[in-house]
């Protein structure tokens, strides 16, 4: 079963990579101006150092990104995790973009297993997971309380 989950959900992210990630991050062949609300304007700031310190697609930015937001929500209360999504620019952006199907898929595989599919599935090795982690700690850790930095950190730590 988890092997076939692990398998649906490598094939959902591989399906919505191209669509899904570019409404994430905004389409850039586009003539027309771009949309105010796109998920790459609230969360420039913390796409642009992954994009540029990592050397990651904006798409892959938003994507590990998301796949490391959902597993820590797991271990984080919930008045904790959402503090933190409204008190970091772009997290809550890019937690609240996901796909219902890519997020039921996540889910049922949960924590490493999920974030290691993500990765792959980005086109990223699981050594990228580690060199994400600090710097979306360093990103998050200029916005949000020392209690919420404590509790994220704990939960990205264990991905490591």
């Amino acid at each position: 079963m988890r092997k076939l989950t692990l398998a649906i959900l490598t094939g959902s992210l591989l399906a919505l990579q191209a669509g899904f990630f570019d409404s994430l991050v905004g389409s850039y062949e586009q003539n027309s101006a771009p949309k105010s609300d796109t998920v790459s304007k609230k969360s420039g700031g913390l796409i642009s150092v992954l994009t540029g310190s990592l050397g990651v697609t904006p798409q892959q930015a938003a994507g590990g990104t998301a796949a490391l937001l959902q597993a820590a929500s797991k271990s984080m209360p919930s008045s904790n995790y959402s503090e933190l999504l409204k008190s970091v620019p772009g997290l809550s952006s890019i937690s609240e973009s996901k796909s219902d199907m890519l997020g039921d898929a996540i889910s049922m595989l949960g924590g490493n297993d999920s974030v290691l599919a993500a990765f792959k599935a980005l086109g990223m090795d699981n050594s990228m997971i580690g060199r994400f982690i600090p710097l979306i700690l360093d990103y998050a850790g200029k916005y949000a309380t020392k209690e919420n930095m404590s509790l994220f950190k704990s939960a990205l730590s264990a991905l490591n």
